[in-house]
């Protein structure tokens, strides 16, 4: 890339980088530029024959701050792109001002990457091979494999939570069941039609949280039943045939908004979730959404949001948001955040809590330090 003297435009934006306590550079302005991702200046003509001078704009410098904010080195530009593509619409941490969108084609392309190096797709992928030429017994081994690289599962935040206020108890990590179950069903899903049970399959379904409202017995009936009537393959033939890749590479703004919009939804109730078991004093309105997430059985599910904003862990989040049933989940969910919304942050009665609540949450941690000293 050929470099130039940083014009007048570029060194004004350094310096308001620099006052926001940003790090850039002009290369680094350079680079994001290439990617098209930072617009070039703008020009104003001097008057007389005198030639143009490149002008500042606000928005160059609210997507140069959203760059700054995500970038790092060593990181691939494409995930400060997923980063800022989950953040873009909400305020920014210095003006307030709603982070601008970046350029949709990086967004999708950066997508697309992510999801084809992603873990999980490959399983994916490894599991559709297993059709024709591998045998179940190696996918299962790499599936454990991958399984035990990954981060666990938080847990449910009541244990967490007794366990953070008991003297003589650890926080023990929780079983890795639900991530195990998630393994076996996209094994289940890439062998081939009859290889597998209705039963297993069953199984598979009830122990990876994706349908957390039926129970095993009562989803190997009717997996039974479909399978006594020959249909259980064509039932199945969507989940199987599923392409994520295809699916992001053709995605519309339309559609990948409405996902983003469904992965703040569960991470918002996530983070509720995870907060309770980090010992945020409790409300009405935290207890109703914590009963809506444990009734539809879906904790692991909302807790992932929250782990996968600023990953490429990202990118799965949004694709697995284009699912119909996880649309079907965030309007449950977002009924209960609608219906409890003023009382998430202060009990009935009290005004201006939400400080208060933050304070005596501080104070917790404060009395457990003093406790173990």
């Amino acid at each position: 890339m050929t470099r130039t003297i940083a014009s007048q435009a570029d060194r004004d934006l350094l310096q308001l980088l620099q006052e926001r306590g940003l790090s850039a550079s002009a290369a680094q302005l350079e680079r994001w530029r290439h990617a098209a991702l930072l617009p070039p200046h703008a020009r104003r003509g001097l008057g007389r024959g005198m030639g143009s001078t490149s002008v500042l704009d606000l928005l160059t410098v609210e997507i140069a701050d959203v760059l700054a904010r995500n970038s790092m080195q060593g990181r691939d530009l494409r995930v400060t792109v997923l980063t800022w593509y989950m953040r873009a619409g909400t305020p920014s941490p210095h003006s307030r001002q709603p982070i601008p969108e970046p350029p949709f084609v990086a967004v999708r392309d950066a997508l697309v990457w992510a999801l084809r190096r992603s873990p999980v797709q490959r399983l994916i992928d490894q599991a559709r091979r297993a059709r024709d030429d591998i045998d179940a017994d190696d996918l299962y081994t790499d599936a454990e494999k991958l399984l035990a690289r990954s981060p666990g599962p938080f847990g449910h935040p009541g244990r967490m939570r007794e366990a953070l206020l008991a003297d003589d108890q650890d926080v023990q990590p929780p079983p890795r069941g639900l991530a195990r179950g998630l393994v076996h069903l996209i094994a289940a899903l890439g062998l081939p039609p009859g290889e597998v049970s209705a039963k297993c399959l069953a199984a598979a379904f009830t122990n990876s949280g994706l349908l957390p409202q039926l129970d095993q017995d009562t989803l190997a009936a009717a997996f039974e039943h479909a399978e006594r009537d020959g249909i259980l393959d064509h039932l199945l033939q969507g989940p199987r045939e599923r392409d994520a890749v295809a699916q992001a590479a053709s995605v519309d703004p339309e559609a990948l908004a409405r996902a983003r919009e469904i992965a703040r939804i569960l991470g918002f109730c996530g983070s509720l979730y995870l907060m309770h078991g980090l010992l945020l004093p409790d409300t009405p309105g935290q207890k109703a959404i914590r009963a809506v997430i444990d009734e539809l059985g879906v904790g692991e599910v909302v807790l992932s949001a929250v782990r996968s904003v600023n990953k490429v862990d990202a990118a799965y989040t949004l694709s697995m948001c284009m699912e119909p049933w996880v649309e079907q989940l965030a309007d449950q969910l977002n009924e209960a955040i609608t219906e409890n919304l003023e009382q998430v942050f202060r009990s009935p009665g009290e005004l201006d809590s939400a400080e208060a609540l933050m304070n005596a949450w501080r104070a917790t941690f404060d009395a457990l330090a003093d406790q173990s000293q």
